[in-house]
């Protein structure tokens, strides 16, 4: 009799309604695997232009309750900026698959970006060098098999962080967060990611100042056209043919 068992072990993945608070008023839910909460919390304000840099946030406070699968993340902010959000409306739907699902206007969706300054290329050999140790930071992947993951890497090709979530733009937010919480310089790396590349990774990746995002999947073509306008180096690493330079 054959065996139908997967490679992976039997292991469903963790899913958390995070609720975010700023300053104790009610900002955002969202769904998300409740790992690195902290570097997500950080990534999903600053990619929402709530903030910009990691002293615009004084504290972060989470609680979680692995019995209801939830989780709360009160932010407290500097005053300028609580202040700025008061005048603000954002409804955000509760998804693990679409990061701009439930916004309000197209022009919040499809936001106006300020373009990155163009930058050479990352070769094809820097490419393959990230892709072969992504395996070895996918620890829940290889639990469950059913993660995206986000890793930082240097321009030399070396993995420095990987987040993992149930969402890919929760990944990435992890990552990002990652970034601004160390206060590293953006454009010194570049994002790796192991799913489709849709156009709100662009966006985050824009936002972030980071120059170069590296999909494992191909990306939409909206994406590669605001990447384009923007100057984001945007790369489609195949698993059995050249990399893909829009």
């Amino acid at each position: 009799m054959q065996n139908n068992k997967p490679s992976f072990a039997n292991k469903l993945v963790e899913e958390y309604a995070i609720a975010i608070t700023i300053n104790s008023i009610k900002y955002a839910v969202m769904m998300a695997s409740p790992y690195d909460l902290e570097h997500f919390v950080i990534g999903f304000l600053h990619n929402e232009q709530v903030i910009k840099y990691r002293y615009d946030i004084h504290d972060i406070k989470i609680e979680t309750d692995a019995n209801n699968c939830t989780a709360l993340i009160d932010v407290t902010v500097a005053n300028r900026i609580a202040q700025q959000l008061t005048s603000q409306k954002r409804s955000i739907k509760s998804n693990s698959s679409c990061g701009i699902c439930g916004v309000e206007a197209v022009a919040q969706a499809l936001p106006k970006l300020a373009p990155l300054i163009p930058t050479p290329i990352i070769e094809q050999p820097v490419l393959t060098q990230a892709v072969k140790q992504l395996n070895n930071w996918q620890v829940q992947a290889k639990a469950s098999g059913a993660m995206h993951a986000a890793a930082l890497i240097t321009l030399n090709g070396e993995i420095i962080y990987c987040s993992e979530d149930i969402g890919r733009h929760n990944a990435v937010d992890k990552t990002i967060g990652y970034l601004v919480n160390k206060e590293l310089t953006a454009n010194q790396y570049a994002l790796l990611v192991t799913s489709r590349c849709s156009v709100e990774l662009v966006h985050k990746a824009i936002i972030a100042n980071i120059s170069h995002l590296i999909c494992l999947a191909s990306p939409s073509q909206l994406a590669v056209n605001i990447a384009q306008t923007n100057h984001l180096n945007l790369v489609h690493v195949r698993k059995h043919d050249a990399p893909i330079y829009y």
